[in-house]
């Protein structure tokens, strides 16, 4: 395997501290650990959004964070110790301060690959708090509302938060649950129309 220059990812190990090279593994540059084998794969981004009505309105978020004043689902990252719905439930109370009480499933996942990231971001929909109202947390999202499905072009609606809300309006996709397979990975979840 040819060896190359490491001017493209880690200096160092995450697993022993030593310095790594690029080198060519499975056919891609990858940065390698000579001192015990660690190859570092390319770990995607994960995100997730969710998709919230209250009658005829779905809940969005004015973002606060770049791109700063579009409106969105409310949506955010998966951290390392998360699942996704979890991480669902975290992002929903830390954008709009409302508790969800019923995931329904993943209706949408979108896949961006490009030279400098792959994510994946899933949508699921969720069911929230009647009794509460969204209030924004000021730092990631300025203003929190549920706003009729009928108006959404008079906010600054993002295009794919919009074909997230017109898609599932016009297709009603059924939601992929999700469920532990007895006897199986207790730390893996598995999603599908079961």
């Amino acid at each position: 395997m040819a060896e190359l220059a490491n001017d493209l990812g880690s200096p160092f190990c995450p697993k022993c501290g030593g310095r790594t090279i690029r080198k060519v593994v499975g056919g891609r540059e990858r940065d390698t650990c000579p001192d015990c084998g660690y190859t570092q794969y390319t770990v995607a981004t994960i995100g997730i959004g969710a998709l919230v009505f209250r009658g005829d309105s779905v809940l969005l978020v004015e973002r606060g964070i770049p791109p700063v004043g579009i409106w969105t689902v409310p949506s955010g990252f998966l951290e390392q110790d998360d699942d996704i719905t979890s991480a669902l439930v975290r992002e929903v109370k830390e954008e709009t301060a409302l508790d969800v009480t019923n995931v329904q499933g993943i209706v949408i996942v979108r896949n961006t690959v490009r030279t400098d990231k792959n994510d994946l971001y899933v949508v699921m929909l969720c069911d929230v708090d009647e009794n509460q109202q969204p209030e924004p947390d000021g730092r990631e999202s300025t203003q929190a509302r549920f706003v009729p499905t009928s108006e959404l072009d008079t906010v600054g609606i993002s295009e794919f938060s919009r074909w997230i809300v017109t898609h599932y309006l016009h297709h009603k996709p059924t939601p992929m649950k999700m469920i532990t397979i007895p006897g199986y990975r207790a730390d893996a979840k598995v999603f599908g129309n079961f």
